[in-house]
């Protein structure tokens, strides 16, 4: 097998291990469902007035103004199908810039898409609007995408027929041709009641002469003014999440999050978005499936935090200070706190104790537990919490 076909095998691996990665997600926590990963969000674009049911039908039916968004909602209605980029779009849109509810757009979507998978499309759904706490908020600037994704118009062309006359420079922003334009395009952007002639949904050109060829009596086709001002409505989505975002109650609970659903690929351990506290600490950043590095990794910690506080006592004079043979000051960090001997012996043999135990072989006995967040092997038998991720047994 030749280069380039083992690197598309490894990148479908890839996906599948990320497929069943979300999936687990929703059998551990159900409730994704119909809640909020981070209950931080849960009254985001559920206050009154906050849903606009015109908004929803318009976006259902790829009837918002946007050319890229029409055309990848009618494409998605009449295949079932849509790559990762335009259905992560098509929910930003909706949950961002129209700022509707995640859990209301999502039986839509379960309905067109021909691969519905539950594990994948609520995970991703919520992603998609922030609410997960632990990625970071994707608003698409869905003109730019058009521009990017479909540089000459073909695809938006293909799904929304009536701007298949519409100049290039016009295609991805229709709605800033004037009048003549619309004329010579054969269709009328916006709706203007004092001008437009109804018949059967198709509007006629509104400024015919009153002796008009065959071609100018062509029947006009008609495409919406968006609906929303783009650039205005992503900042105010912007600002009300991040408000949510800052809260250090809103951290906290990302932190939990993490615990519970991040992945835990090191090459993912450096994830966008918020990174609670939890994932600049020594525990988020080891293998979890390598249960001998995280258990010398926490003990060479702790080492390393007791070398650092015998620097401390050395520093801040709680050492005895004796006289050497050539009469020079002589720093004996060991007799430290000569009214308790006993307890520096103690803590000596318990350095001691904890440098042996890096070296002795993982064992496991009928006592020991597994976490079920983490995998970690617990060898406290009556411990009510995981020692490297906090997790509650």
């Amino acid at each position: 097998m030749d280069g380039p076909f083992l690197k598309s095998l490894a990148a479908f691996s890839s996906r599948m291990h990320w497929r069943s990665h979300f999936i687990q997600k929703l059998e551990s926590e159900p409730q994704m469902e119909t809640n909020d990963l981070c209950s931080a969000y849960q009254y985001l674009r559920r206050q009154p007035g906050d849903w606009n049911e015109e908004y929803y039908i318009a976006w259902s039916k790829g009837m918002t103004g946007f050319p890229f968004v029409d055309a990848c909602m009618r494409c998605l209605i009449r295949h079932g199908w849509l790559n990762f980029r335009m259905r992560a779009m098509l929910v930003s849109f909706a949950t961002d810039n129209l700022w509707l509810d995640w859990k209301r757009i999502a039986p839509h979507l379960a309905r067109v898409f021909l691969d519905y998978e539950p594990g994948i499309h609520y995970p991703q759904l919520q992603m998609q609007a922030g609410t997960t706490g632990i990625n970071a908020m994707r608003v698409y600037n869905v003109t730019k995408q058009g521009k990017d994704q479909d540089p000459d118009g073909i695809f938006i062309k293909k799904y929304v027929p009536e701007l298949r006359s519409v100049p290039l420079e016009y295609i991805h922003e229709p709605s800033k041709m004037n009048r003549s334009v619309q004329a010579q395009s054969r269709v009328l952007i916006g709706s203007d009641e004092e001008h437009i002639q109804s018949c059967d949904g198709q509007l006629k050109m509104p400024f015919q002469p009153k002796i008009a060829s065959k071609r100018d009596s062509v029947e006009f086709k008609s495409y919406p003014n968006p609906i929303v001002d783009e650039k205005k409505s992503a900042t105010k989505a912007k600002e009300t999440v991040s408000s949510v975002r800052n809260q250090n109650s809103t951290k906290r609970q990302a932190e939990e999050v993490y615990l519970k659903h991040g992945s835990r690929s090191s090459r993912n351990s450096n994830m966008n978005g918020i990174k609670p506290k939890a994932l600049s600490s020594t525990v988020k950043r080891v293998k979890i499936d390598d249960q001998r590095n995280i258990r010398t990794m926490l003990i060479q910690s702790n080492l390393t935090n007791a070398g650092n506080m015998d620097k401390k006592k050395i520093n801040t004079g709680m050492t005895t200070v004796s006289k050497n043979k050539d009469g020079q000051d002589r720093i004996d960090p060991f007799k430290a706190f000569s009214k308790h001997p006993s307890s520096e012996q103690e803590e000596a043999k318990q350095l001691l104790h904890t440098k042996e135990c890096m070296h002795e072989p993982l064992k496991k006995n009928g006592n020991d537990w597994t976490c079920g967040a983490c995998t970690y092997l617990n060898d406290k038998p009556l411990a009510p919490t995981c020692f490297v991720c906090g997790t509650k047994r």
